[in-house]
């Protein structure tokens, strides 16, 4: 049984949130979301976890007119202007974006899609949270589809220290300001390799704080579908009847003994 624990309220700080974000950070998190932007063009069908205020999905858009899209955000104010972001930069954003006011942890995806686009959410859930998210949404991604990640990490190094008071007074921020009760980032490399997906680009900025991921969803790759594919050893052969003693050499004898017939090769036999 799993405790129940509140959902954040991200409405109280939707019409400031860009500039919260400046002013901490300047535009290194959009940079961060952004970063692989270019290697999106073939994508045809997008799921946007926790965008905000959409300012990566629009750009999404406006960059690929062939995509649709599926936001979903549990703050009705947060989707509000990210449907007026995306407006503002793509004509055609209501034919190719639909938005759904849920909690990512209970949205059941009902069409295949080839992108998931998680871009500083995934640090907004617990452990157990995350790996149940990929449990559920993974099935309903194309092979070798894509799961972009922008995120904070904690380094090594001398930048360890100073990211891991930025971090938690970031937790203490959103605590105070919506209520969420997150307190760790959770290890979004394990879950997601687990889950059948491989890292096939990865950037780091800010001294290491900020990570943007991009992921290939290769279910032949998970571990136990590698199991299934070794077939079962064969079983152990039968052992070989025992051979003759090799002759003493202290003994010879002048008549050779009668040559024992030749034995045929045994692909089973040890001896072969």
């Amino acid at each position: 049984m799993t405790s129940y624990r509140p959902a954040a309220n991200f409405d109280r700080i939707a019409s400031s949130y860009r500039w919260m974000e400046y002013l901490s950070f300047g535009r290194s998190l959009e940079r961060c979301r952004n970063h692989f932007l270019p290697r999106l063009a073939s994508s045809r069908g997008a799921l946007v976890l926790g965008d905000g205020d959409g300012r990566f999905l629009a750009e999404l858009l406006a960059c690929n007119p062939k995509i649709h899209a599926d936001a979903v955000d549990s703050s009705e104010a947060m989707l509000g202007i990210l449907r007026a972001n995306c407006t503002a930069l793509s004509l055609d954003a209501g034919a190719r974006l639909r938005t759904h006011h849920a909690s990512a942890l209970d949205f059941m995806p009902a069409r295949r899609y080839d992108l998931i686009v998680t871009h500083f959410f995934l640090d907004c859930l617990t452990q157990s949270e995350l790996d149940s998210l990929c449990a559920r949404i993974t099935p309903h991604l194309e092979s070798r589809g894509l799961w972009l990640v922008s995120d904070f990490r904690i380094p090594g190094g001398t930048m360890r220290l100073p990211a891991l008071a930025i971090v938690r007074s970031l937790y203490l921020a959103f605590r105070l300001l919506t209520g969420l009760r997150t307190t760790a980032l959770p290890n979004h490399a394990d879950a997601l390799t687990a889950a059948g997906f491989h890292r096939i680009g990865e950037r780091h900025t800010l001294g290491g704080l900020l990570t943007s991921e991009l992921w290939e969803y290769t279910p032949a790759m998970l571990p136990e579908q590698r199991a299934a594919a070794i077939p079962d050893p064969l079983p152990d052969p039968e052992p070989a009847s025992p051979s003759l003693p090799e002759p003493d050499p202290g003994v010879y004898h002048h008549e050779p003994a009668p040559r024992a017939p030749a034995k045929h090769c045994d692909a089973e036999s040890p001896n072969a």
